[in-house]
């Protein structure tokens, strides 16, 4: 990832990345790399706007009501796990993921054993 790129393409590449990992076949091993690296790349992405656009988080938050590609999952994510957040947009956040967490697919779980380490570590 370059430093210089705009907010607004590093906003189009997460969500470009988003739909990549959205689709991994994981029966393709090349898909699941692939998948993998589309991941990172949101972390990295969400790092660069938190270093080089932080006036921006109010407009990244938007992301938040994106449900295409599971966008808001990722977005609420990295909100609290990479970036600078107020106490309101940290609800509308973990409300994000309280709703992947109830849901009865293989994220589930995983948002779920999420959700019981951050409470853990905010007590």
């Amino acid at each position: 990832m370059q430093k210089h790129r705009t907010y607004e393409t590093l906003v189009d590449l997460y969500q470009k990345s988003a739909k990549i990992h959205y689709e991994i076949d994981y029966r393709n091993k090349k898909s699941v790399k692939k998948g993998n690296r589309a991941a990172e790349d949101m972390k990295k992405i969400a790092q660069l706007i938190h270093l080089y656009y932080p006036g921006m988080l109010f407009e990244f938050s938007t992301l938040l009501t994106n449900p295409t590609y599971r966008i808001d999952l990722w977005a609420a994510h990295h909100i609290l796990e990479i970036m600078s957040y107020s106490p309101m947009l940290e609800d509308n956040a973990l409300s994000v993921i309280e709703r992947y967490a109830d849901e009865n697919d293989f994220t589930a779980l995983g948002n779920r054993m999420w959700l019981g380490q951050w409470r853990e570590k905010q007590r």
